[in-house]
Parts: structure tokens; C-alpha cells; sequence
């Protein structure tokens, strides 16, 4: 609604990208910010409430919060070299990205969330594409560091059983993530009624016969089916901690919202960054099963 109320079409600027990254952590529109300014890319992030929902203390009340996207740059979307939509579920036509490049030929690149070395890479590639730069070195260490841990961690993961849940760009992006990492998604479960979960699905992952898959369910009908997939963990947000309960299984938090826990708004989900924050936090939960119920005791991996 906001691109086509507010956008305008004028004078092209080559160096201007349209960052469109659906529901996300305001780290992540942090870091998201951090990367274009790597490639030296102008943009318009929309929506941005990286400070609005996470800033700094006030020594004085204040009614509107300072930070956002302002009317003028949304103005602007209309003259981008391109849009970046994170969303393959939405109806094209609903859809800012979809809007702005048939009303003003911005051309969109709609992609999953870049989570895991796949799905970044492709995000990378476009970056590149629209900036008519190489990815910054910073960068590339950050995917050298990520590669490494995968196979320093693999041992720990491959074969392992997931329930995964929350909203359908997050659990596509995720389901991809985790079959990158040898876990398989034997549960992959989500509100959303787009009709498009099974085919995005199907899309990621590389044997989706595996898996069992439910759009439009709610938490009853999703601990309904958990209950024979003899999961080793549940990925998702703070509501999955009643499952996690009742299955004794260990829920790995991510995603939105996070209310049981500190830091939530705090947490990097997306590129070669968040990627390796959420791999280290998948082996380590599983490291600390096996340690916590190990006659052993061991103290070194």
C-alpha cells in the first residue's frame, strides 16, 4: 500500500536497490543495512523498524520515535535499479516489489530469505548484479567461517528430526537451511493459507517425501501430528514451548515473536552472519542434550 500510494517514477538512479525484507528481526534490517552499504548501494528498506522497535534509552519521553523510512524515500522506489522482495508466497500481484516494476519496469528479485550458504549466495549474486561489484571480502570470510563450521558441526546434525513451524517465507527459508545441514524437517507447519507451502517446499528441499507439511493449522493441530515424528528438536518461535513440553524435545527459538526470552529483536537470522549464529545454535542445543543425558559426563567435544 505504501509503494503504490507514495512511489514515483523518475529519473533512474543505477544506485539505488529497493530493500523489501517481509517479517524480520529489527538485527536483521540492521544488517541488511550493513550490506548495501558494503556493496556501496543506495536504498530504501521497507518497512524499517530497526530502532523503532529497538533503540536506545530516552532521557526524554518521545511521542514519534526518531528512525524509519521517510516519505521522501519511499517517493524514490519508483526510480530504483531494482527491488529485492524476500517473499515467494505472496500473490505477485499484492506485492510492493511485483507492483513497482509493473507500474515503473523496476525490475524484483524475489528470492527466499537468505538463510543458509545456498540461499545467501544467491542473494550475494544479485548484490553483485545490481552494484557491479564483487561480494566485499568481509563477506567472503564470513562464508569461508560458515563453511567450515558445517563440516566441523555435520557429525552432530545429520539425521536428525525437526518440527518446524512459524510464518511460510520464514519455514521455506528454514527448510532449506536445514536440509543444507544434513537435519531433516519431518514436520514443516504454518498459519498461512497462501497454497503455495508445498510447492515452495518441494522447491528447497531435496527429498520432500520426508516430510510431512500443513499450511492454515494451529498449534493443536500441529501437536496433533507431532506426536509420532520422533523429533529431536522444534525450531520455531515462543509458542512452540508447550510442544516442546509435551514432547520433552528442545525448542530452538527463532524467528518472531520471541516472548519468553531476552533479545529477540537482537538476533541476526539472515545472510552468511545470521546463518552461522543459527548453525551454532542448532549444534549446540544438541550438544547439550547429549551432554546433559550422557552417563559419561563428558566435558570436551
Amino acid at each position: 500500500a505504501l509503494a503504490k500510494t507514495l512511489a514515483q517514477k523518475g529519473q533512474t538512479n543505477t544506485n539505488l536497490v529497493n530493500m523489501i525484507p517481509g517479517i524480520v528481526s529489527p538485527a536483521d534490517i540492521r544488517h541488511l543495512k550493513d550490506i548495501l552499504a558494503d556493496f556501496e548501494l543506495d536504498y530504501v528498506m521497507l518497512p524499517d523498524y530497526s530502532e523503532r522497535m529497538d533503540g536506545v534509552s530516552w532521557d526524554d519521553y518521545q511521542r514519534i520515535p526518531e528512525g524509519g523510512t521517510t516519505v521522501h524515500e519511499l517517493q524514490t522506489m519508483g526510480s530504483a535499479a531494482g527491488s529485492i522482495e524476500f517473499a515467494t508466497t505472496h500473490h505477485k500481484s499484492k506485492t510492493a516489489g511485483e507492483y513497482l516494476q509493473s507500474e515503473f519496469d523496476v525490475a524484483n528479485h524475489r528470492m527466499d530469505m537468505p538463510i543458509g550458504i545456498a540461499a545467501t549466495d544467491r542473494f550475494f549474486d544479485t548484490l553483485e548484479q545490481l552494484s557491479g561489484k564483487p561480494t566485499p571480502g568481509r563477506h567472503q570470510m564470513d562464508r569461508g567461517r560458515l563453511v567450515d563450521s558445517y563440516v566441523d558441526g555435520h557429525k552432530y546434525c545429520f539425521g536428525k528430526r525437526a518440527i518446524l513451524y512459524g510464518e511460510e517465507d520464514f519455514v521455506i527459508a528454514l527448510a532449506g537451511f536445514l536440509s543444507e545441514i544434513g537435519i531433516v524437517p519431518a514436520l514443516i507447519a504454518s498459519g498461512g493459507k497462501s497454497g503455495k507451502l508445498l510447492e515452495s517446499i518441494e522447491r528447497v528441499m531435496p527429498d520432500p517425501s520426508v516430510t510431512t507439511i500443513m499450511d492454515g493449522v494451529d498449534f493443536e493441530e500441529i501437536t496433533d501430528a507431532a506426536m509420532d515424528m520422533h523429533a529431536d528438536l522444534i525450531i520455531g518461535n515462543s509458542k512452540g514451548f508447550k510442544l516442546s513440553q509435551k514432547l520433552d524435545v528442545p525448542l530452538v527459538r527463532m524467528g518472531l515473536p520471541i516472548h519468553d526470552r531476552m533479545g529477540a529483536a537482537r538476533i541476526v537470522h539472515l545472510g552468511y552472519q545470521g546463518t552461522q549464529y543459527l548453525y551454532d545454535l542448532i549444534v549446540n542445543t544438541l550438544l547439550d542434550v547429549k551432554q546433559r543425558t550422557s552417563e559419561v559426563g563428558y566435558t570436551y567435544i
